[in-house]
């Protein structure tokens, strides 16, 4: 599953280490904490980049990122409301945002629709495209193989 947030996320892919650190020490003043948002959006941006990959890799293999759209999961519980407005809302989530099932209808769709473009990032049921952040060849090259890396060095000797 992807996020709407993926254009959030950053990958720099000739530092492909830092997204090993943990995030910033909140204890460190002239540090900022690193943002869940941040990390969350960035493991997202990741996974579109390793879904193309992938799909270049194994071509035969339908592989693609799905947007569920904004879905009130259990995931929720861990989100706190920043601001009196968002306090104010947050008891009316459940009935504006999309059920868990309705969530997955675009995962659906991929599985069952003839045409489904591999590759490809879907949300609401169509393939949509993706925004420049998410289309660069050389960082997709360069996550690929610092994930490689990653896994050789835990013990992993497949590619």
């Amino acid at each position: 599953m992807s996020s709407g947030l993926y254009p959030n996320g950053v990958i720099d892919p000739d530092n492909l280490d830092r997204l090993l650190e943990p995030p910033k020490s909140p204890l460190n003043p002239r540090e900022k904490k690193t943002s869940d948002k941040l990390i969350y959006s960035t493991s997202k941006l990741a996974q579109i980049y390793y879904t193309q990959e992938l799909a270049d890799r194994n071509p035969n293999i339908l592989v693609c990122s799905v947007h569920p759209g904004l879905c009130y999961t259990s995931l929720a519980r861990y989100v706190k409301p920043k601001s009196a407005i968002a306090s104010f809302f947050s008891p009316l989530l459940p009935f504006i945002i999309r059920t868990p099932e309705e969530g997955a209808r675009t995962a659906i769709y991929c599985t069952v629709e003839d045409g489904i473009k591999t590759g490809a990032y879907y949300g609401d049921c169509q393939q949509e495209d993706l925004l420049p952040v998410a289309t660069d060849p050389h960082t997709r090259i360069q996550l690929w193989n610092f994930s490689v890396g990653l896994l050789h060095k835990l013990g992993s000797t497949s590619q």
